[in-house]
Protein backbone atom coordinates (compact mmCIF):
# COMPACT_ATOMS: atom_id res chain seq x y z
CA UNK A 1 0.00 0.00 0.00
CA UNK A 2 1.20 3.82 -1.13
CA UNK A 3 0.96 6.00 1.23
CA UNK A 4 2.03 9.45 1.87
CA UNK A 5 1.26 11.80 5.31
CA UNK A 6 0.33 14.78 5.83
CA UNK A 7 -0.75 17.48 8.73
CA UNK A 8 -4.21 16.99 6.76
CA UNK A 9 -4.69 13.74 5.44
CA UNK A 10 -3.03 10.63 3.54
CA UNK A 11 -2.69 9.02 0.04
CA UNK A 12 -4.41 5.62 0.09
CA UNK A 13 -4.94 3.80 -2.71
CA UNK A 14 -5.14 6.79 -4.98
CA UNK A 15 -7.43 9.23 -3.57
CA UNK A 16 -6.64 11.61 -0.35
CA UNK A 17 -8.34 10.38 3.17
CA UNK A 18 -8.60 13.72 4.81
CA UNK A 19 -8.04 12.67 8.73
CA UNK A 20 -7.49 14.45 11.76
CA UNK A 21 -5.78 12.28 15.06
CA UNK A 22 -5.87 14.21 18.79
CA UNK A 23 -4.94 12.73 22.58
CA UNK A 24 -3.30 9.56 23.47
CA UNK A 25 -4.15 6.70 25.43
CA UNK A 26 -7.23 4.36 24.11
CA UNK A 27 -8.28 4.78 20.67
CA UNK A 28 -11.76 6.04 19.18
CA UNK A 29 -12.57 5.91 16.19
CA UNK A 30 -15.50 8.32 14.60
CA UNK A 31 -17.51 7.84 11.21
CA UNK A 32 -20.22 10.62 10.52
CA UNK A 33 -22.87 10.13 8.39
CA UNK A 34 -24.75 11.36 4.90
CA UNK A 35 -23.11 14.73 3.60
CA UNK A 36 -21.34 15.45 7.48
CA UNK A 37 -18.01 15.41 7.73
CA UNK A 38 -15.66 14.90 10.60
CA UNK A 39 -16.37 18.06 12.42
CA UNK A 40 -19.90 16.63 12.79
CA UNK A 41 -17.85 15.01 16.23
CA UNK A 42 -16.30 18.54 17.34
CA UNK A 43 -18.04 18.60 20.30
CA UNK A 44 -17.01 14.80 21.47
CA UNK A 45 -13.94 14.84 19.76
CA UNK A 46 -12.60 18.13 21.77
CA UNK A 47 -13.67 16.55 25.24
CA UNK A 48 -12.47 13.19 24.54
CA UNK A 49 -9.14 13.64 23.65
CA UNK A 50 -8.45 14.84 26.93
CA UNK A 51 -8.09 11.22 28.19
CA UNK A 52 -8.08 9.33 25.00
CA UNK A 53 -6.28 8.63 21.59
CA UNK A 54 -9.23 10.53 19.18
CA UNK A 55 -9.40 9.94 15.07
CA UNK A 56 -11.63 11.13 13.03
CA UNK A 57 -12.09 10.96 9.18
CA UNK A 58 -13.63 12.49 6.23
CA UNK A 59 -15.77 9.56 4.03
CA UNK A 60 -14.76 9.40 0.14
CA UNK A 61 -16.76 12.85 -0.85
CA UNK A 62 -16.91 14.18 1.86
CA UNK A 63 -15.58 16.99 3.72
CA UNK A 64 -11.92 17.30 1.97
CA UNK A 65 -11.83 13.58 1.03
CA UNK A 66 -11.81 12.75 -2.83
CA UNK A 67 -14.59 10.54 -4.13
CA UNK A 68 -12.15 8.96 -6.36
CA UNK A 69 -13.18 6.72 -9.35
CA UNK A 70 -13.91 3.02 -7.69
CA UNK A 71 -18.15 2.14 -7.12
CA UNK A 72 -18.37 2.57 -4.09
CA UNK A 73 -20.26 0.18 -1.55
CA UNK A 74 -20.72 0.36 2.50
CA UNK A 75 -16.83 -2.13 2.14
CA UNK A 76 -15.65 1.13 0.24
CA UNK A 77 -16.05 2.71 3.13
CA UNK A 78 -14.75 -0.22 5.57
CA UNK A 79 -11.76 -1.24 3.59
CA UNK A 80 -10.70 2.94 3.12
CA UNK A 81 -10.79 2.70 7.33
CA UNK A 82 -9.31 -0.29 7.28
CA UNK A 83 -5.96 1.06 4.73
CA UNK A 84 -6.39 4.61 7.17
CA UNK A 85 -5.74 2.44 10.68
CA UNK A 86 -2.56 0.03 8.77
CA UNK A 87 -1.11 3.16 7.76
CA UNK A 88 -1.34 4.79 11.44
CA UNK A 89 -0.31 1.77 13.57
CA UNK A 90 -3.69 1.15 15.18
CA UNK A 91 -4.50 -2.26 15.54
CA UNK A 92 -7.01 -2.13 18.57
CA UNK A 93 -10.01 0.69 19.12
CA UNK A 94 -13.38 1.53 19.89
CA UNK A 95 -15.37 2.60 17.41
CA UNK A 96 -18.28 4.59 16.99
CA UNK A 97 -20.51 5.65 14.22
CA UNK A 98 -23.88 7.72 13.14
CA UNK A 99 -26.43 6.57 10.63
CA UNK A 100 -24.21 5.70 7.85
CA UNK A 101 -21.06 6.13 9.63
CA UNK A 102 -22.86 3.66 11.99
CA UNK A 103 -23.47 1.20 9.21
CA UNK A 104 -20.06 1.86 8.16
CA UNK A 105 -19.02 0.64 11.85
CA UNK A 106 -21.37 -2.37 11.80
CA UNK A 107 -19.61 -3.71 8.67
CA UNK A 108 -15.84 -3.31 9.83
CA UNK A 109 -16.99 -5.12 13.08
CA UNK A 110 -17.98 -8.00 10.88
CA UNK A 111 -14.71 -7.71 8.66
CA UNK A 112 -12.61 -7.09 11.25
CA UNK A 113 -13.53 -8.01 14.54
CA UNK A 114 -10.15 -8.74 15.83
CA UNK A 115 -9.97 -4.96 15.63
CA UNK A 116 -12.91 -3.71 17.29
CA UNK A 117 -12.79 -2.96 21.16
CA UNK A 118 -16.44 -2.10 21.37
CA UNK A 119 -18.96 -1.28 19.00
CA UNK A 120 -21.23 2.45 19.72
CA UNK A 121 -23.54 2.71 16.88
CA UNK A 122 -26.07 5.85 16.80
CA UNK A 123 -29.09 5.37 14.45
CA UNK A 124 -28.03 2.72 12.42
CA UNK A 125 -29.39 0.69 10.21
CA UNK A 126 -28.30 -2.82 8.60
CA UNK A 127 -30.79 -3.13 5.77
CA UNK A 128 -32.61 -0.79 3.75
CA UNK A 129 -36.16 -2.00 4.52
CA UNK A 130 -39.35 -0.76 2.45
CA UNK A 131 -39.14 2.29 4.80
CA UNK A 132 -35.89 3.19 4.79
CA UNK A 133 -35.77 2.81 0.92
CA UNK A 134 -38.64 5.06 0.13
CA UNK A 135 -36.71 8.04 2.28
CA UNK A 136 -33.04 7.15 0.58
CA UNK A 137 -35.04 7.75 -3.08
CA UNK A 138 -36.66 10.82 -2.18
CA UNK A 139 -32.88 12.19 -1.21
CA UNK A 140 -31.74 10.69 -4.25
CA UNK A 141 -34.70 12.47 -5.77
CA UNK A 142 -33.92 16.36 -4.32
CA UNK A 143 -30.16 15.50 -4.75
CA UNK A 144 -30.49 15.64 -7.95
CA UNK A 145 -32.48 18.97 -8.08
CA UNK A 146 -29.61 20.35 -5.61
CA UNK A 147 -27.77 20.74 -2.33
CA UNK A 148 -30.39 22.77 -0.80
CA UNK A 149 -33.49 20.45 -1.89
CA UNK A 150 -31.98 17.85 0.03
CA UNK A 151 -31.17 20.14 2.77
CA UNK A 152 -34.97 20.92 2.75
CA UNK A 153 -35.71 17.43 2.03
CA UNK A 154 -33.68 16.26 5.19
CA UNK A 155 -34.02 18.32 7.99
CA UNK A 156 -37.79 17.15 9.60
CA UNK A 157 -36.51 14.18 9.19
CA UNK A 158 -33.07 14.23 11.45
CA UNK A 159 -34.66 17.39 14.02
CA UNK A 160 -37.81 17.76 15.57
CA UNK A 161 -40.12 20.60 14.63
CA UNK A 162 -39.28 22.63 18.15
CA UNK A 163 -35.22 22.61 16.91
CA UNK A 164 -35.94 23.84 13.82
CA UNK A 165 -38.16 26.31 14.86
CA UNK A 166 -35.96 27.81 17.22
CA UNK A 167 -32.63 27.57 15.15
CA UNK A 168 -34.12 29.05 12.00
CA UNK A 169 -31.15 31.42 11.32
CA UNK A 170 -28.47 28.74 12.03
CA UNK A 171 -30.01 26.04 10.21
CA UNK A 172 -30.01 28.58 7.29
CA UNK A 173 -26.58 29.80 7.65
CA UNK A 174 -25.32 26.31 8.04
CA UNK A 175 -27.37 25.22 4.28
CA UNK A 176 -25.87 28.18 3.15
CA UNK A 177 -22.00 27.53 4.09
CA UNK A 178 -22.62 23.17 3.24
CA UNK A 179 -24.07 24.05 -0.21
CA UNK A 180 -20.71 25.48 -1.05
CA UNK A 181 -18.71 22.27 -0.87
CA UNK A 182 -21.27 19.86 -0.98
CA UNK A 183 -20.56 16.94 -3.65
CA UNK A 184 -23.84 15.76 -4.75
CA UNK A 185 -22.88 12.97 -6.69
CA UNK A 186 -21.11 11.43 -3.93
CA UNK A 187 -24.19 11.75 -1.42
CA UNK A 188 -26.09 9.91 -4.82
CA UNK A 189 -23.15 7.02 -4.81
CA UNK A 190 -23.46 7.06 -0.52
CA UNK A 191 -27.23 6.49 -1.07
CA UNK A 192 -26.52 3.88 -3.60
CA UNK A 193 -24.19 2.31 -1.41
CA UNK A 194 -27.08 2.27 1.32
CA UNK A 195 -29.76 0.63 -1.06
CA UNK A 196 -27.94 -2.05 -1.67
CA UNK A 197 -26.63 -2.95 2.06
CA UNK A 198 -28.03 -5.72 3.54
CA UNK A 199 -25.90 -7.67 6.67
CA UNK A 200 -28.82 -9.10 8.43
CA UNK A 201 -27.33 -12.91 8.22
CA UNK A 202 -23.71 -11.62 9.38
CA UNK A 203 -25.22 -9.82 12.77
CA UNK A 204 -25.33 -13.46 14.86
CA UNK A 205 -21.40 -13.13 14.08
CA UNK A 206 -20.70 -9.99 15.87
CA UNK A 207 -19.21 -10.60 19.19
CA UNK A 208 -18.27 -7.61 20.24
CA UNK A 209 -19.99 -5.39 23.41
CA UNK A 210 -21.96 -3.14 21.24
CA UNK A 211 -23.59 -0.18 22.08
CA UNK A 212 -26.86 1.29 20.48
CA UNK A 213 -28.34 5.08 20.78
CA UNK A 214 -31.43 5.53 18.91
CA UNK A 215 -33.84 8.55 18.98
CA UNK A 216 -37.60 7.86 20.01
CA UNK A 217 -38.47 9.82 17.32
CA UNK A 218 -36.13 8.73 14.48
CA UNK A 219 -38.28 9.33 11.20
CA UNK A 220 -35.04 7.95 9.05
CA UNK A 221 -34.30 4.73 10.82
CA UNK A 222 -37.40 4.34 12.99
CA UNK A 223 -36.97 3.19 16.82
CA UNK A 224 -38.79 -0.43 15.74
CA UNK A 225 -35.84 -1.11 13.25
CA UNK A 226 -33.04 -0.25 15.47
CA UNK A 227 -35.09 -2.58 18.15
CA UNK A 228 -35.02 -5.30 15.66
CA UNK A 229 -31.07 -4.63 15.27
CA UNK A 230 -30.52 -4.76 18.62
CA UNK A 231 -31.89 -8.36 19.04
CA UNK A 232 -29.83 -9.37 16.15
CA UNK A 233 -26.43 -8.49 17.88
CA UNK A 234 -25.66 -10.52 20.65
CA UNK A 235 -24.52 -8.84 24.15
CA UNK A 236 -25.77 -5.20 22.61
CA UNK A 237 -27.33 -2.87 24.97
CA UNK A 238 -30.05 -0.37 23.40
CA UNK A 239 -30.51 3.38 25.05
CA UNK A 240 -33.60 5.69 23.76
CA UNK A 241 -33.37 9.20 23.77
CA UNK A 242 -36.62 10.42 24.06
CA UNK A 243 -36.30 13.88 22.32
CA UNK A 244 -35.28 13.19 19.29
CA UNK A 245 -35.34 12.58 15.84
CA UNK A 246 -31.99 11.20 14.05
CA UNK A 247 -29.49 13.47 15.27
CA UNK A 248 -28.63 12.31 18.49
CA UNK A 249 -26.19 15.40 19.10
CA UNK A 250 -28.57 18.27 20.40
CA UNK A 251 -28.49 20.11 23.58
CA UNK A 252 -27.83 18.29 26.53
CA UNK A 253 -27.43 14.94 24.95
CA UNK A 254 -24.41 15.85 23.82
CA UNK A 255 -23.42 15.80 27.43
CA UNK A 256 -25.29 12.54 28.10
CA UNK A 257 -23.32 10.74 24.54
CA UNK A 258 -19.73 12.38 26.54
CA UNK A 259 -20.15 10.70 29.69
CA UNK A 260 -21.82 7.60 28.03
CA UNK A 261 -18.47 7.03 25.74
CA UNK A 262 -16.02 8.19 28.70
CA UNK A 263 -17.24 5.78 30.76
CA UNK A 264 -17.37 3.05 28.11
CA UNK A 265 -13.75 3.22 26.72
CA UNK A 266 -12.43 3.75 30.42
CA UNK A 267 -13.93 0.04 31.01
CA UNK A 268 -13.24 -1.57 27.51
CA UNK A 269 -11.22 -4.46 27.21
CA UNK A 270 -8.27 -2.92 25.78
CA UNK A 271 -8.16 -0.82 28.72
CA UNK A 272 -8.64 -2.45 31.15
CA UNK A 273 -5.64 -4.90 29.78
CA UNK A 274 -3.60 -2.25 30.09
CA UNK A 275 -4.52 -1.14 33.34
Amino acid sequence: MFSFKSNCGVILDMIKLNYTIEGSGETLVFIHGLSDNLLYWEFLASNLKKDFQVLRFDLRGHGQTELGEDEISIGTYVQDLHNLLCDLDIDRFNLVGFSLGGTVALDFAVRYPQMVSSLVLMSCFYKADSHLENVFNQLKDALKVSFNEFYDAILPMVLCPDVIEDNKSELEMLKEMASQSANTQAYIRAIDACLGFDIEDKLSDIDVSTLMLAGKYDDMTRLDSQEELHDKIKNSRLIVFDDVRHNLLIGKNNEKILDILTLLCKNSPASLSRG
